[in-house]
């Protein structure tokens, strides 16, 4: 695997007119952003103006980068950095509007007044980080990257193993899920949570890695699948998809759902260079009325106030649940109260705002070093340093900056550009996303799964972890490295080996 070449370029008509709409959203959400006394001072006006602004900017950085040699079709193919933009704009610029109405829980603690200053905070990431972007990562460093890369792949090819790949690779992380229950007696969020931030066992991070291994199959089972050359069964990948569901669910996790349906999206959109909405469509409506509140009903049975539900009590208890989950209300009502609770549930402005709004005073920056030693946490493992560290930062989060009590096991998001703040400010956000930005480009340069599908495990296993954003930047470079080593072991095992090894790829 390769960088990929940039084809030459040339200006079109549709690029002008590309070009003059970013110039317009930007002249619009840069007219925003102004300071109070151009536009009303009431605190409400304000945030619906930054909010409004800061989405507008994300979405002509968007527009901008798409302009990129290989970016045409970024929203389609995958690519990080127009998917970064993306979730941007939706998630800490749209979903900022819900602080309109009532709040409650930990919300409540946050002033309105913190939410502006917070998505001031976020048009000045949104801009350094395209910069970043824009500029990319010195010459040295991708060629430096793209050849370490075509070592670690060196002696494969780019020919998808036959269909009993994806069963196998399912296997594998069934294996690890199974140990790992019987060693810990935990299911996602099934068990006793107080174990998660006071012990840690040196074979949770091997566990962990190797289930990753399911989204690798339905991610091979639908390159297979939808690849006309191939025209693999799609009998096999649904029943994958439909089996990752069921896992999911008993876990207590929305996310292995999604995960499950974008290791099923990013080879579809890599080998057709679109997303399939009318698909989508569907999956959003019976994700609204049957996931979110099955979800939350499970949740509040299998982890209470005074005991938690073992994995087979909570297995048992699931169809009664669903069942009294479905017929709670009417669809349509179940549909609206789903979205709304999913627009504050995927609203990250938050951690930005409760940050700035208690750091430098009464809370002290931490030290920008801890970012760089995060990697090397991440390379040893627990086997070889009994004494690492707890990861725990979510949960110490919430105590920190909520006042939520240690008994309370929940880990609140901290979010990326919420880290960087806590440690320095605003310098440190504008330097950190200015990296953030060169290493998203770096990443599309590096895995193209439309025309290497070895690609396909890297995208699958980091895209969505860097693109929500909600770990902090501690937390992601700790786990860079085992997702990367995970990622080159599932490309090795799912193609074929390369019958010119010697050959240059072009």
């Amino acid at each position: 695997m390769t960088l990929a070449k940039s084809p030459p370029t040339t200006t079109t008509g549709a690029d002008r007119s590309r070009q003059l709409t970013v110039l317009a959203l930007a002249v619009l959400a840069l007219a925003m952003l102004l300071p109070v006394g151009f536009w009303p001072s009431d605190v409400r006006d304000q945030l619906v103006f930054r909010a409004l602004s800061v989405t507008l900017l994300a979405f002509a950085a968007l527009r901008l980068i798409t302009l990129l040699p290989g970016n045409e079709h970024g929203i389609g193919r995958w690519r990080l950095g127009p998917w970064y933009l993306l979730w941007t704009g939706l998630a800490f610029g749209l979903a900022s509007l819900t602080w309109l109405g009532p709040q409650t829980g930990s919300a409540t603690r946050i002033a309105l007044p913190s939410v502006v200053t917070g998505l001031g905070v976020l048009g000045l990431a949104v801009v350094a980080w395209t910069v970043g972007y824009l500029l990319g990562p010195p010459r040295g460093l991708r060629n430096a990257a793209g050849k370490g890369l075509s070592l670690l792949l060196r002696g494969t090819g780019a020919t998808v193993r036959g269909g009993l790949l994806p069963w196998v690779f399912y296997a594998v992380a069934t294996g690890a899920r199974i140990v790992a229950v019987l060693l810990t007696g935990r299911f996602g969020y099934v068990g006793d949570p107080s174990e998660l931030v006071s012990t840690a066992q040196p074979y949770n991070q091997l566990l962990h890695l190797l289930s990753t291994f399911a989204l690798f199959a339905i991610a091979a089972a639908s390159y297979r699948a939808f690849n006309p050359a191939i025209g693999g069964s799609k009998i096999a990948l649904w029943t994958l998809v439909v089996t990752e569901a069921f896992v999911g669910s008993v876990a207590g996790s929305k996310s292995t759902l999604l995960l499950a349906l974008a290791a099923v999206l990013i080879p579809y959109g890599a080998l057709r260079r679109r997303l399939p909405l009318r698909l989508l469509l569907i999956g959003a409506v019976l994700f609204l009325w049957i996931a979110v509140p099955f979800n939350t009903a499970y949740r509040d049975v299998v982890r209470g106030d005074d005991a938690n539900l073992t994995p087979s009590e909570a297995v048992a208890a699931a169809p009664q649940v669903l069942t009294d989950t479905v017929t709670a209300q009417s669809p349509v009502d179940t549909v609206s109260d789903s979205a709304d609770a999913m627009l504050r549930r995927i609203r990250e402005i938050d951690s930005i705002a409760i940050i700035t709004q208690m750091t430098p005073d009464p809370i002290a920056y931490r030290s920008p070093w801890e970012f760089a030693l995060a990697p090397t946490v991440g390379l040893v493992p627990r086997a070889i340093w009994p004494e690492k560290p707890i990861y725990a930062n979510g949960y110490e989060f919430s105590q920190e900056y909520y006042g939520i009590p240690s008994t309370t096991y929940t880990s609140t998001a901290i979010t990326g550009l919420g880290d960087l703040y806590r440690h320095g400010g605003l310098w440190t956000v504008a330097v950190g996303m200015v990296v953030i930005g060169a290493g998203c480009r770096l990443f599309d340069l590096l895995f193209q799964p439309e025309s290497d599908p070895r690609a396909l495990c890297f995208v699958v296993g980091l895209l969505p972890v860097v693109v929500k954003s909600e770990i902090d930047i501690s937390l992601l470079l700790t786990g860079i490295p085992g997702g990367v080593a995970v990622a080159v072991v599932g490309a090795r095992l799912m193609c074929r080996p390369d019958p010119n090894p010697t050959e240059e790829r072009p």
